[in-house]
């Protein structure tokens, strides 16, 4: 992660100074960012989140930050704070008649756990799309098609 993206993602953080120094000794270190100031984040299945991603590449779409977390099976993407109405307008209600949750919006008040800027070797949450690269958050109306057209040409979750 370069020095923009370390600044940006440790601006979400409590104490933005003390963890840009915890970095610098220790860039594997896991931090809280809250949400609901400088992003909220989509949560999703890791088979939606991969899914998604590939139709975002594939149209050359930029993507934001996304964060994959391998013991839970969750990518969680990054979008612009406040984005809960859009979000829910374009995608519809978080659990499903039939599959039960199909995503988790972490928004303001919420907090979401970040992976260091070089997370440790074998570490299960890293980052899959780094901040400071292009853009930091995605759009939601192109995530939100992206994670339709992914949720519908996909099979249901495993028993």
């Amino acid at each position: 992660m370069n020095q923009a993206g370390i600044a940006w993602i440790s601006a979400a953080t409590r104490d933005p100074r003390e963890t840009r120094y915890t970095w610098l000794t220790n860039p594997g270190a896991r931090r809280a960012a809250d949400t609901g100031r400088l992003f909220d984040a989509v949560v999703m299945r890791v088979d939606l989140g991969a899914a998604v991603l590939d139709l975002l590449t594939a149209a050359a779409e930029p993507v934001g930050a996304v964060i994959a977390e391998e013991h839970a099976g969750k990518w969680a993407y990054l979008v612009g704070p406040g984005s809960a109405e859009a979000w829910l307008a374009a995608v519809g209600p978080a659990v499903g008649p039939a599959d039960g949750t199909r995503y988790h919006y972490v928004g303001h008040g919420g907090c979401l756990t970040l992976p260091g800027p070089r997370p440790y070797p074998g570490s299960s949450m890293i980052w899959i799309v780094r901040p400071g690269l292009s853009t930091n958050l995605t759009c939601v109306p192109t995530l939100a098609a992206a994670y339709l057209h992914a949720e519908s040409h996909r099979p249901g979750p495993t028993p």
